[in-house]
């Protein structure tokens, strides 16, 4: 349950970042809050919420580009489960580490994408030079994660249930 909270947040951060990016994005490069999100799940939990999570934001993520149901979707759960299944073996933890593996996770999500694009007949291009050297947009988004990992392992801390066991007489 508490997986569709960070799914509210990562779709409110996605509406933020596209209306301030349309108006105020050089270059067209953005954060990727739904990147951000999926991978903060993806480090913090079991594969079924992680797939639930990364479905869902990968949804409005496609809805907002206008993509065919199911790209986005399907990259971003792809996505979403190769962090997961990586962060277990890497002893990695705090802001730096979450940050990398969000900057490099949306230049994975984005190779992704264009492939998929290209290999099924789409039109595949990026919007300008700066999107397609996929480097301003995971920097923007690693510094994104970096700047809220502190409220999103608040967040944890707040939704995760006490398993401490006690006695009760």
């Amino acid at each position: 349950m508490s997986v569709l909270v960070y799914v509210v947040i990562g779709w409110l951060a996605m509406a933020l970042w596209t209306a301030a990016g349309a108006r105020f994005a050089p270059g067209h490069v953005l954060p990727d809050a739904a990147v951000v999100i999926a991978v903060f799940v993806a480090l913090r939990r079991e594969p079924v919420p992680v797939t639930v999570a990364a479905l869902l934001l990968g949804y409005w993520a496609g809805r907002q580009a206008l993509a065919p149901i199911g790209l986005h979707e399907a990259v971003l759960v792809a996505c979403a489960l190769t962090v997961y299944m990586t962060g277990g073996s890497i002893a990695g933890s705090g802001a730096r580490f979450f940050a990398l593996a969000a900057g490099g996770t949306v230049a994975l999500y984005h190779v992704l994408l264009y492939l998929l694009m290209s290999v099924f007949g789409g039109r595949a291009g990026f919007s300008g030079w700066s999107t397609a050297l996929l480097v301003p947009s995971g920097v923007a988004t690693a510094a994104l994660a970096w700047v809220c990992h502190p409220l999103l392992t608040a967040l944890e801390r707040r939704l995760s249930e006490d398993r401490s066991e006690r006695l009760s007489w």
